[in-house]
């Protein structure tokens, strides 16, 4: 799918629906769910095809929280997506990639993608509604860490 180049504004509203996808997924890593759903407007929905519609935060909320319950942790990507704003809606698709650890030790992959509507709120872009398409889940063997690289600092800490 090809979309028009956005106006400057057009261009200012994808940047900020972006950081809001990625503080969604950044949130979830951090197990902070009420954060996470603040992404949402307040009658925003989650929906999927393995779980009911969620309908505002509390309910949003309550279905991250169930899904993830067993799990030592979650990781969640965020990569680049399609979007496009017409005014204060907007559509996107978000292709996320999941890593799970349940409490056995066992290592979980899912590749999903978010269909996503979006509403300019007095808040700033929130999710309407995110459809959750899950296109792939499976076991993996580890999560080893490699060891021959180190992230640097950033070149403001760096002397």
């Amino acid at each position: 799918m090809i979309i028009e180049d956005p106006t400057p504004q057009q261009a200012a509203d994808i940047v900020a629906i972006s950081q809001l996808a990625v503080a969604y997924s950044e949130a979830v890593c951090r197990s902070q769910i009420d954060e996470a759903v603040l992404a949402y407007a307040a009658d925003g929905v989650l929906a999927s095809g393995t779980t009911e519609d969620a309908v505002g935060r509390a309910a949003i909320a309550e279905t991250i929280r169930t899904a993830t319950k067993d799990l030592e942790f979650v990781f969640q990507t965020t990569h680049c997506g399609l979007v496009e704003v017409n005014g204060d809606t907007a559509w996107a698709r978000f292709p996320t990639t999941e890593w799970a650890k349940l409490p056995d030790g066992r290592a979980l992959q899912f590749l999903g993608v978010y269909e996503d509507d979006l509403e300019r709120t007095a808040e700033g872009w929130r999710f309407k509604r995110r459809f959750l398409d899950g296109v792939t889940l499976g076991k993996v063997d580890s999560f080893a860490r490699a060891t021959t690289h180190r992230l640097r600092p950033p070149k403001s800490d760096r002397t």
